[in-house]
């Protein structure tokens, strides 16, 4: 029995290093980048099992993801290769400047996943099952990954974690919508920012999309706005907290390892309430460093060690 069973594409990151800017950069940090990558190496530093499943190129960027993945104890077991080519992501860090992406991952080894790669052994032997709208957007058969490891969650009565992850640069809002809320019926929990969810759910008011979503069927619609309010809404009745101040570094994949630490904690036994605060420390570390790892934090059974 594994703790998580996850997927997704994974892809080599070149991260511009000498400015906050593509354009004038002359030196790259690489790195590895990835939602679903970066909520399992955030649950494995957590000192958590996590069966993580991605496909990668025959390519020597393949092998330097495998390489990252291996190096922070991740089983790479379920990572295939395949003749297709490792996806890139190209970025500033947007410390000074907002955030600029450039994807190189149309038709790439990772939007090749399926709905044949996801196995009912994978579900059935997981404690938690955790899926991003980033795989429903990459291709039609990513899509049909992700609802058909969501359905066999819901066979075995899983817990599953549904993070809305709208990227614009892969589908429309529109296109966003219509998937999206054909997922989260099948969701247990929830979590998005508060942009995602007026996209998914279409209204203004924060409160009113949270309760859609608990209408959908979810169990926790969790609420996010970078480094300002969560909102959280529950069967159990609403919450606010507010994460740490924190002058950050590097702000993206801190949403990630707020996923990553409060679905730590939840399997941990911690109350929701001590499972947010939790996810808020590890955003906030990870905000702190330079690459979507560098600052998640380590602990044992799924919480963070009391030093840390």
């Amino acid at each position: 029995m594994h703790d998580l069973f996850t997927f997704g594409e994974v892809m080599a990151l070149f991260l511009a290093s000498d400015t906050d800017s593509v354009i004038n950069a002359k030196e790259f940090a690489r790195e590895v980048a990835g939602a679903e990558a970066n909520v399992s190496v955030g649950l494995t530093r957590l000192g958590l099992r996590v069966k993580y499943l991605s496909k990668v190129g025959a390519d020597e960027l393949g092998d330097a993801v495998l390489t990252s993945f291996e190096s922070e104890g991740v089983d790479t077991s379920l990572i295939l290769r395949s003749q297709s080519f490792t996806g890139i992501l190209i970025r500033n860090r947007g410390t000074t400047r907002p955030v600029h992406v450039t994807y190189v991952r149309k038709e790439s080894a990772g939007s090749e996943l399926c709905a044949a790669d996801i196995s009912e052994e994978f579900i059935s032997e997981s404690r938690w099952v955790h899926v991003t709208g980033i795989s429903a957007a990459i291709s039609r058969t990513g899509a049909e990954a992700v609802k058909k490891a969501l359905s066999l969650a819901v066979k075995f009565e899983k817990p599953r974690s549904l993070d809305l992850n709208i990227r614009r640069k892969l589908w429309s809002e529109k296109e966003a919508q219509e998937s999206l809320l054909l997922l989260a019926p099948l969701a247990t929990h929830i979590f998005g920012g508060v942009d995602e969810y007026e996209v998914v759910w279409g209204k203004k008011e924060p409160l009113k999309n949270l309760e859609s979503a608990l209408e959908c069927g979810a169990r926790v619609a969790i609420m996010t706005s970078g480094d300002g309010l969560i909102r959280v809404l529950s069967s159990d009745g609403y919450m606010e907290s507010m994460p740490p101040r924190i002058s950050a570094v590097d702000p993206v994949g801190s949403g990630d390892a707020f996923v990553a630490g409060t679905i730590s904690a939840l399997i941990a036994g911690l109350s929701l309430e001590n499972a947010l605060a939790q996810g808020a420390r590890c955003g906030a570390g990870a905000a702190s460093k330079v690459g979507d790892w560098a600052g998640l934090p380590y602990g044992r059974a799924g919480v963070i060690n009391a030093d840390a």
